[in-house]
């Protein structure tokens, strides 16, 4: 990304501000916090140049080693929301998978086959790929602005306190979250087991230990039974390529799709605008700021620019 921005400003030797370095350094701030709101645009780069930016500030895992030095999230804070979106991730899966177990929904009844090979799209990945997609989105997002505070940095510079308290207040969801999701892991790896263990006693027609695991079965947080050993964890393999795909193609691909501004009718609709909105909201600052400035530097004289 170019250095289109003074990042550094300089004070004078009495330790006060001139007007250039006070709007230097207002420049430095929203730099700042344009980067903890995900900018898409930053005045003076190419397209591919802020896409350059845009991902290595924005992905969770390139952004850990290529994120700017000025982003307020750091390096160390990134592996926490990496964490976390692992951990709501298993949370999601396993809950939505237990609910459908619990309220005796088959999780391969195939909605749609696709293709001549039949490809079977299950309502378990119908309601995986929304809802279950929906919620890791949101909580992405949130963890993001949390520990970003992203919100305090539009009123202005933010304090010591208000970084602490974010970032503790990230770090206390993320653990809250792997804590919750590790007890899933566990409840569906003895839920799997006691399914196959029902499969086995009725095919030795033991019916009345079958109706005692049914009857188990009815309670939706039940006892957990490790009994089935590392086989009952199988379904963790899975877990990890869906997640890495995630991360390092469907993710860089809808990221890239919303930076182009392509949903958002090329800048036309909040939120969803990407770089065409960014850049007119840009032009329009920087024409403002024009106005503004130019006034300013005509008191100075020519004292300044010596």
């Amino acid at each position: 990304m170019k250095d289109t921005i003074n990042v550094h400003p300089t004070f004078g030797e009495d330790g006060n501000q001139t007007p250039l370095e006070r709007e230097a350094e207002a420049q430095r701030r929203r730099f700042i916090r344009r980067l903890a709101a995900r900018a898409y645009h930053f005045p003076g780069n190419t397209w591919c140049e802020d896409w350059m930016q845009y991902m290595s500030n924005t992905h969770l895992v390139l952004g850990i080693f290529f994120h700017h030095p000025l982003h307020p999230v750091t390096g160390r804070e990134r592996c926490i929301i990496l964490l976390g979106s692992v951990a709501v991730g298993l949370l999601m899966s396993n809950l939505i998978y237990l609910w459908f177990v619990h309220a005796n929904i088959d999780t391969d009844e195939a909605v749609i086959s696709i293709g001549i090979n039949s490809l079977n799209v299950t309502k378990l990945m119908i309601t995986l790929w929304t809802l279950g997609s929906v919620v890791h989105t949101l909580f992405d997002l949130s963890v993001w602005h949390i520990k970003a505070c992203t919100l305090c940095r539009y009123g202005g510079n933010v304090s010591d306190e208000a970084m602490k308290c974010g970032r503790t207040a990230g770090v206390t969801i993320v653990l809250s979250t792997l804590a919750f999701a590790t007890y899933l892991v566990l409840l569906r790896a003895s839920s799997d087991y006691n399914k196959k263990m029902k499969v086995q006693l009725a095919a030795m027609g033991d019916f009345e230990s079958v109706e005692q695991e049914e009857e188990t079965a009815n309670v939706f947080f039940e006892s957990i039974s490790l009994a089935g050993g590392a086989q009952s964890f199988d379904f963790l393999a899975g877990y990890i390529i869906e997640f890495i795909l995630a991360v390092f193609v469907y993710n860089p691909l809808i990221l890239t799709v919303v930076f182009t501004g392509m949903l958002g009718c090329n800048g036309r609709i909040p939120v969803l605008g990407g770089r065409p909105r960014e850049v007119a909201k840009e032009q329009r600052y920087a024409m403002k700021r024009q106005r503004y400035t130019m006034p300013q530097t005509l008191k100075l004289g020519d004292e300044e620019f010596e």
